[in-house]
């Protein structure tokens, strides 16, 4: 080989190994540091999120190959330990930064130099100890101590226990409901009674009676296995019970006043099923009790009405699943209100009423009694304007206010107007236009107006009329009880006013 090509060659393995030497004295790899020490210390360089060398303490301490070691599994570790270090490399500032440990006793120092986009971490080792452990074991102190933290501080009671019962570990929580329920010396844990020992998952509620006050506070108890480890909790919950008790008697007051009720109510849930009653449902609807405690869904209960009778029949019974349908649908809109006329000769008001979370509730109404007073006020109402049409007199009664409420057929025929097509009230004013416009001028139509609407004490009067077509009439004013008048228009002939003279009427003295 020529002399040339021999140094070429020894100069390129100089300069290579100079550039190797170096880098290692840059990173801190392979520094001949006095006592034994820099095989313990921890150092990464990470490129962005990356690392691309770390030392063997770094992996030992990560627990980690340097391919797979990543800012944030680093991050995931030391934040434990140093509460600064940022989950995001990119957020840190240029330079040099030093980390103090967050516990105290713990002096080391986390030092972090960012130069653009490459990140060095360095945390020096105990010169004592085994390369990473000591690292290792520090950070696992710092989860130690913020889960000791967590779980001390908690506001509810927390405890382990061994596969023999005993208490291994408790918070303060717990060691001050054992004291206030004079069990703090004991080695048997609270709600042993009701979680009892096994390994199983148990979630249950406990009651506990505190001391001096004999206040009962109640705790939603679990426990689970976890490695070996009975796991317990207690979290209180008498904030729960008291709205339940509060629930609970607010529906049996309202049960109450439904018992009390005449009307029958049925409240239906969201899935259909008959949810609430009252007794007075069993005695319209003639349902027993105990079909109605078997919470039916709609369909049911109105098969069992038809089949009872106690609803009209259907006029198709084909399409009584349909009819039905639509029933609901329409109380479910707050949209059903009709009239049940039975064959008993009962009579219902049933109405639909949508209620929260999709309930439907039906109230049954007997307004039997209503209506055959309806229809007997109507009857007698009508009776009476039969005895008034048969009269040959003409009669208007008015109200103290002055309207018309009450005329017969002669009085519409003898003036020539018909109250009932009227749309509008028709007060005296109007009337007496009417009579002023079909009679010879008189003073008498100011009187009798003055007389309708006047107040206190009022006596029968008459006046004398005559019609344009010289019809004679007499024209008899009368109080009525509640300050009502009544006027009677007496024909004093044959005729009547503004009609020809072959129609006549009967006279009655």
């Amino acid at each position: 080989m020529p002399l040339i090509d021999i140094i070429t060659l020894v100069l390129v393995s100089c300069f290579s190994a100079a550039a190797v030497l170096g880098l290692c004295c840059w990173f801190g790899f392979g520094r001949k540091i006095e006592g034994a020490g820099d095989a313990s210390d921890i150092k990464v360089l990470f490129e962005g999120d990356l690392a691309t060398h770390a030392s063997p303490a770094a992996l030992v301490a990560f627990n980690s190959t340097l391919d797979d070691l990543t800012w944030d599994s680093a991050q995931a570790q030391l934040r434990y330990r140093f509460q600064n270090l940022p989950p995001d490399p990119a957020v840190l500032d240029d330079g040099v930064q030093h980390m103090q440990a967050l516990m105290p006793g713990d002096g080391a120092v986390l030092t972090v130099e960012k130069r653009r986009d490459l990140i060095e971490m360095s945390l020096s080792g105990d010169r004592n100890e085994s390369v990473g452990y000591h690292a290792q074991l520090k950070l696992l102190q710092a989860k130690i101590d913020t889960l000791e933290r967590s779980s001390v501080s908690a506001p509810y009671p927390m405890w382990q226990k061994n596969q023999q019962g005993h208490i291994t570990w408790k918070n303060a929580a717990y060691d001050e409901l054992a004291q206030s329920v004079g069990q703090g010396d004991a080695d048997i844990a609270l709600f042993d009674d009701v979680l009892g020992s096994a390994a199983t998952p148990i979630h249950r509620r406990a009651a506990i009676t505190t001391h001096p006050d004999g206040k009962t506070r109640w705790f939603d108890a679990s426990q689970q296995d976890v490695d070996g480890v009975i796991v317990a909790h207690a979290v209180n919950i008498d904030a729960v019970i008291d709205a339940e008790v509060a629930q609970r008697n607010f529906v049996q007051t309202l049960a109450k006043t439904f018992a009390q009720l005449s009307i029958g109510l049925a409240i239906f849930d969201r899935k259909g099923q008959l949810a609430l009653f009252n007794p007075a449902l069993v005695d319209l609807t003639r349902l027993p009790a105990e079909f109605l405690s078997t919470q039916p869904y709609l369909l049911s209960f109105f098969d069992h009405l038809r089949e009872n009778r106690m609803m009209p029949e259907p006029k198709n019974y084909g399409s009584w699943r349909q009819d039905i349908a639509e029933l609901i649908k329409a109380a479910s809109d707050g949209r059903y209100l009709e009239i049940w006329t039975l064959e008993s000769g009962q009579t219902y008001r049933v109405s639909g009423k949508p209620h929260p979370d999709r309930a439907v509730a039906f109230l049954i109404e007997d307004i039997s009694a209503e209506i055959a007073l309806t229809r007997n006020f109507r009857a007698e109402l009508e009776m009476g304007q039969s005895m008034m049409d048969a009269l040959s007199v003409g009669l208007a009664v008015f109200t103290p206010a002055g309207v018309l409420t009450l005329c017969n057929c002669v009085y519409s025929q003898m003036w020539g107007f018909d109250p009932d097509r009227s749309f509008a009230d028709i007060t005296i004013n109007d009337s007496v236009q009417v009579w002023r416009a079909k009679c010879v001028p008189t003073t008498a139509w100011d009187e009798i107006r003055d007389f309708v609407k006047s107040t206190g004490p009022r006596t029968e009067w008459q006046v004398d009329l005559e019609t344009t077509d010289s019809v004679d009439i007499q024209c008899t004013i009368t109080p009525l009880t509640g300050g009502a008048t009544m006027l009677k228009f007496r024909v004093l002939g044959d005729r009547m006013p503004n009609q020809p003279d072959h129609l006549t009427i009967a006279q009655t003295g």
